[in-house]
């Protein structure tokens, strides 16, 4: 019986509003094409799409990841302080603003690496207005893009992650951003591939990709080619699916001939750490063994057959062997072990504080003979001349702390009948890469990127999944 006052819709009119809706907005872009140009389409499905964050966060938060593991056409990107990043920054700072006023829960204040992630920014900040280099003397070297960039950066990816972890909640939405993650650098990995093969990259023979601008470098690019090998592997074996297999092998054994292509010789160990892992982690079982034999066997060809005659010298040149010592990439050893005898002196100066983020290449220049503004190749050199005793230690502790978040929460996800289970991938996968991370951070500059932010906020993430269902199995049984 229909209630006195009430109005019973029909069937029809709950499709009637977004038909006249779809109506209206193709009459606004056909309008606004003709009046403005092409150009009009761009800020009307912008505000679509920030409307859509609004109701959906995690679409942002996969944007937000996009901005960071993709180089966006210039048009695009913006200018000056009109950024996608500073717009979906501040339009997350309203919605955690809302959540937290709604919710009345500050628990991210209190989570323990996210204060870690400010300890170590308030300690970069204080050693750049004590102990950071005349910035007159800037001058002196010619034009450094990007040193001011650097405090910026990492405010971004810190609060990145606080959105990170405060807007991705469920094992559905934490399954589309590391899905995403994953395509994302399987496409910059193999990217750099196809350059090699045209006869580009760099000095024509070592992979590099232009899909993320930090693959720029070979020895990042060996990272991105890596970090979705174990992601890829424990998906397969998650899936159960044999017909799978026929794909992601070849992908896999695509991923590692990207890693020998950027002739890095640290992403060479990387590569082998990653392989190593999985194998220990893994009671695997003939026709496992097998399964690997086939991608270990599928890479060599593929290495065999692809991989320039230089690049495969200089990757297999490892240090102190004779060939490391007199053949080709040789003289890339000795200025890492020149730069850190460098390192070592600036060390000395300002052992607890460091000379401040972003300011190791003007401190080098002053104090290396040679007049180098090169990378210390080390994120932990790097953070101990930047940052001093005390900022190493504060990533080794977050480090650390990242490690036992995934330790924690594996065996709640990978118990059989977990309600979780649908992570048992993405966590396995996390720890693998984290452990790869924290190796070849030892030959490479990484912590700036956003991948060490993205291990910390689904360790954190995952964690909290698996105390909430615990604590909710514990109230349904005292009920």
């Amino acid at each position: 019986m229909q209630a006195v006052g009430t109005v019973q819709r029909s069937p029809s009119s709950h499709g009637l509003l977004p038909a006249l809706f779809l109506v209206f907005l193709a009459f606004l872009v056909g309008v606004g094409t003709i009046v403005v140009g092409p150009m009009a389409v761009l800020p009307i499905f912008g505000l679509l799409f920030f409307a859509l964050v609004v109701v959906r966060p995690e679409y942002g938060i996969g944007l937000f990841v996009s901005t960071f593991l993709m180089t966006y056409p210039e048009a695009l990107q913006g200018s000056g302080s009109l950024t996608i990043n500073n717009a979906l920054g501040g339009l997350f700072l309203i919605l955690l603003t809302y959540k937290v006023y709604n919710d009345h829960d500050w628990w991210f204040v209190r989570c323990r690496e996210l204060q870690l992630l400010g300890l170590i920014f308030l300690i970069f900040a204080i050693a750049n207005r004590f102990n950071a280099p005349d910035p007159r003397l800037v001058s002196v070297m010619g034009v450094q893009e990007g040193i001011s960039e650097s405090p910026r950066t990492f405010l971004t990816r810190s609060a990145f992650t606080i959105f990170l972890v405060n807007f991705i909640r469920t094992p559905r939405q934490i399954v589309m951003i590391y899905l995403l993650i994953t395509v994302l650098m399987v496409i910059t990995a193999l990217s750099g591939v196809r350059a090699v093969m045209q006869g580009g990259g760099q000095h024509g023979y070592r992979a590099v990709s232009d899909v993320i601008a930090a693959a720029g470098n070979p020895n990042r690019l060996a990272m991105f080619a890596i970090m979705p090998i174990a992601g890829l592997w424990y998906l397969t074996r998650s899936l159960r699916v044999p017909v799978l297999l026929v794909f992601v092998l070849p992908l896999i054994a695509g991923l590692a001939l990207a890693v020998f292509m950027t002739g890095s010789r640290s992403g060479l160990l990387g590569l082998g750490v990653c392989g190593a892992l999985i194998l220990m982690k893994e009671r695997l079982q003939l026709t496992q063994l097998l399964t690997l034999g086939v991608v270990g066997v599928l890479v060599l060809l593929l290495v065999l057959e692809l991989v320039p005659q230089k690049t495969l010298e200089r990757i297999t040149n490892m240090p102190f062997t004779e060939a490391g010592e007199t053949g080709l990439g040789a003289s890339s050893f000795e200025r890492r072990m020149y730069g850190w005898k460098i390192a070592f002196n600036m060390f000395k100066q300002h052992p607890f504080l460091g000379v401040g983020i972003g300011n190791w290449p003007l401190a080098r220049y002053l104090n290396d003979p040679d007049r180098s503004t090169a990378a210390p190749h080390s994120s932990y050199i790097l953070a101990l001349i930047e940052g001093g005793l005390l900022t190493l230690m504060a990533y080794l502790y977050l480090l650390w702390l990242t490690w036992r978040n995934i330790r924690s929460a594996l065996p709640y996800i990978r118990a059989p009948g977990s309600p979780l289970a649908s992570l048992s991938w993405i966590i396995h996968s996390v720890e693998v890469d984290l452990i790869v991370l924290a190796f070849f951070s030892l030959f490479a500059d990484l912590w700036q990127f956003v991948t060490l932010f993205l291990l910390i906020g689904f360790s954190i993430i995952m964690r909290r999944l698996v105390e909430q269902k615990i604590l909710e199995e514990a109230l349904y049984a005292h009920q």
